[in-house]
Parts: structure tokens; sequence; C-alpha cells
């Protein structure tokens, strides 16, 4: 059986109702980080059975669904809505800082917390 791996999943849908669609089955299959754009977790087989029931939904000249492979969405840049605990390369960042001398009192970073989301699920 194939490991599962993580996906980057965005979508530029024309109609309203074609895009209700595609939001909610890709709501039940990952996780929303902006309102066109998921993590999802799967095999490439799964991914591409995935991409074949969106592609009943949508119409092809008109829409576009794209997946793009990521190692891990921790190790996807990004400033601001949910995964903002994972921080950008900043020098002299005091958040950073801050974040450090938690973990070195044992607390949980938030950084952790929202890994812990991220484990890969076993089926």
């Amino acid at each position: 059986m194939a490991r599962p791996g993580w996906y980057l999943m965005a979508y530029d849908i024309a109609d309203p109702k074609r895009l209700g669609k595609v939001y909610r089955i890709l709501k039940k299959e990952g996780l929303a980080v902006q309102k066109s754009v998921f993590f999802v977790q799967g095999t490439e087989q799964r991914i591409e059975q995935l991409l074949q029931q969106l592609a009943g939904v949508i119409r092809a000249r008109e829409d576009d669904i794209r997946a793009y492979p990521v190692t891990h969405p921790r190790d996807v840049w990004t400033t601001g809505g949910p995964l903002s605990a994972f921080p950008l390369i900043q020098p002299g960042n005091r958040e950073s800082t801050r974040r450090a001398k938690k973990q070195a009192e044992g607390k949980k970073s938030w950084k952790q917390k929202i890994s812990s989301w991220f484990s890969f699920r076993k089926k």
C-alpha cells in the first residue's frame, strides 16, 4: 500500500453553484487554508480519484482545479491565516524568540499544536 502524502489543492470556479459543490467535496477531504486552497492528505491514487470526482462537477473550459504535491504543510511558508503559527524566516522576529523560550520551558507552542493536526492518518 502506498504511503499517503500531502497535496496543496487550489481551484478557480466560474459558477457559484459549482463553486459550492467543489468546496463541500474538498472540505470533507482536507483542511481549508484559504477560500479556494486546501491541504489534502492521501495517496497519489486517492488524489486522482478525488480529481476525477471533481471533474464530474466542473466545466473544464471554464473552471480549473490543481493539485500540487508538498512534503508537509509545515514546509509551506505562510503569513496570516490558519497556518500563521508556522513562522517565516524573519531575522530579529521577537515572536520566534518567545516561541523558543516557551519550547525551552516545556510548553507546547502553537507550531507544535498545529503540527499535531497534520500527522499522517492510518487507514
